[in-house]
């Protein structure tokens, strides 16, 4: 498609700094961590915790929580009343469209009593511990439904474990010897079945928020472990699991889709392979990597921007020369004239030299030598050393990727924001039809529009443009887009446009966009379908782009295709 002349829009997509952060207002996190529990409550203590709370503070960091809006509650502190506390003051302070990071850290337990057995997180208690001390997952759902009915995304991250069945004699001797132990303490002289409180069987968090109203779009629980598996603690490291979720999500996860954003779920499998590779020199002593559990939005972008992409095609060494620089794009049609030379691609568009990544520890864990004593010595396997080599990463259709990041996008909505997008043709005859789409909105807000042509070489921001920067749209009246004044006709090729419409309840800072004044024989420039055009995208609608408190946002994605 392109605009008809003389009314066509200019608007270039700027790349911000890579690996920029933007800490807002309405961002909050809680981080909890007990790791030294007292004498007269007969806990062992997790050595790792304070590695922990130092994790979880850099991915609170990470994902634009500024420092006064971090709550960190600390061995002694962390009671059951402290907690309670802090759940509830939480829930005062977040307000519509906010973004919550909460963290728990410490021993998984469960307690017998009657014909009762519970399962949960042991808090701090000065004396005994009781089985009205354990904080269970069901009080946590309890204390998270207020914040989670306001909070525009919650993530619950909780590294500890709930089942103790595979605590057996053999295990439990393995720990001495090992500086790893599992993140779990019997606090009941009687035996419990063994059901943890993360078992299907079970409400659970994200089920019991669920129930409740809230939406699975909105909320993550992630797990470090199965309900029939331990999550490792070790002194250096912290919890396994926070430690690979803190590299995966500070940078070191990739982009698999090549959408320009990386979704927890590719966070989770990036984690996941560092956490088995930590754990695989001790299979054979029993000691077996816990599998992360994410539940509820997968999708979730947690931070827009980490580290600059790489380039389409990649070499698996570092690269250290300047790449050459970027042509400027095609027109979107060929019938099109070519954009004058005055209008340049901006550096900041083109692919910058990748930097190696920091140092990843993903030694295995240590065993003294006199701990285990196999009948004849183990060394590791060092394999003989390569030549090296520049293998060439394939270069994934420009279509896919571009459409997975609208995807992407979409898919951080908040279904409490409806949006109805009626299209007048489905199919559009190339040369005659114009695009005509009618917006319904549920709330108040600002509508953003970007098309991915039947080509796929580009993104276009339709709405608002250089004509027509009113994008405002009230709850419940309908917005006829085009406007009058300028009109998209149906210019080819042949094929589908994907097009993402948005209505959020912040506007978009348009400092991320720079605006040219269109002229009769100048068309369209765009971003790039590049993974840096992508990810500047993404940035632009979810990210740092966001001017206002409230990150909500309604969202659709619309087909129509091009016909001769």
């Amino acid at each position: 498609m392109k605009p008809l002349l003389p009314t066509v829009l200019l608007a270039v997509l700027t790349w911000t700094s890579p690996g920029l952060v933007i800490a807002g207002e309405g961002r909050h996190a809680l981080i909890i961590g007990i790791g030294q529990y007292s004498e007269a409550s007969h806990t062992s203590r997790l050595d790792g915790v304070p590695k922990d709370m130092l994790n979880a503070r850099i991915m609170a960091k990470e994902m634009g929580v500024p420092n006064d809006s971090i709550v960190m509650l600390r061995d002694d502190q962390a009671t059951k009343a402290s907690i309670q506390n802090e759940y509830k003051k939480l829930a005062d302070k977040v307000q519509a469209g906010d973004r919550v990071f909460i963290y728990h850290s410490g021993h998984g337990t469960r307690y017998q009593k009657g014909d009762s057995c519970l399962q949960g997180l042991q808090t701090y208690t000065k004396g005994q511990f009781t089985y009205d001390d354990i904080l269970s997952e069901e009080e946590i759902a309890a204390y998270t439904t207020p914040i989670s009915q306001k909070a525009d995304k919650v993530m619950v991250l909780i590294d500890a474990c709930f089942s103790g069945g595979v605590l057996n004699t053999s295990t439990r001797s393995l720990n001495a010897m090992l500086d790893v132990r599992p993140k779990f303490s019997d606090s009941s002289d009687q035996k419990c079945e063994n059901v943890g409180v993360n078992q299907s069987a079970t409400r659970g968090l994200l089920s019991e928020l669920k129930r409740v109203g809230v939406y699975e779009e909105n909320f993550v629980q992630i797990a470090a472990a199965k309900d029939n598996e331990v999550s490792w603690d070790n002194k250096d490291l912290g919890g396994l699991a926070t430690h690979t979720l803190t590299q995966c999500l500070t940078g070191d996860a990739t982009d698999l889709n090549k959408s320009g954003a990386i979704s927890l779920e590719e966070i989770r499998a990036c984690a996941q392979s560092k956490l088995n590779a930590l754990m695989k020199p001790h299979e054979r002593l029993g000691m077996l990597p816990s599998t992360i559990q994410v539940r509820g939005n997968r999708n979730l972008i947690p931070v827009a921007i980490q580290k600059p992409p790489a380039p389409e095609i990649v070499a698996q060494i570092p690269v250290t020369q300047t790449p050459a620089p970027v042509s400027p794009p095609r027109p979107i049609s060929s019938d099109q004239p070519k954009p004058p030379a005055a209008i340049a691609v901006p550096t900041q568009m083109q692919p910058v030299p990748i930097n190696p990544p920091p140092a990843i520890a993903t030694a295995p864990l240590q065993v003294p030598p006199e701990a285990v004593k196999p009948p004849s010595p183990v060394k590791p396997i060092q394999p003989p050393r390569k030549p090296l080599t520049v293998t060439m990463l394939p270069l994934m259709d420009p279509t896919i990727a571009s459409l997975a990041t609208l995807q992407d996008i979409e898919q951080q909505h908040n279904p409490k924001r409806q949006v109805d997008v009626k299209v007048g043709k489905s199919a559009m005859k190339i040369g005659t039809d114009r695009l005509e789409l009618t917006i319904k909105s549920s709330h108040d807000g600002y509508v953003y529009m970007v098309l991915l042509g039947s080509d796929a070489k580009s993104f276009y921001v339709l709405y608002p443009n250089g004509l027509d920067k009113d994008n405002q749209i009230k709850a419940g009246e309908p917005l006829q887009i085009p406007r009058p004044d300028w009109q998209i006709k149906a210019a080819g090729p042949v094929g589908t446009n994907n097009i993402l419409v948005m209505v959020s309840d912040s506007p978009r800072k348009l400092d991320n966009l720079t605006i040219a004044a269109p002229t009769a024989n100048e068309p369209f420039t765009y971003a790039l379908n590049d993974i840096g055009g992508r990810s500047a995208l993404v940035n632009f609608l979810t990210g740092s782009g966001v001017d206002g408190r409230s990150e909500s946002f309604g969202a659709k994605l619309v087909a129509i295709k091009e016909v001769r």
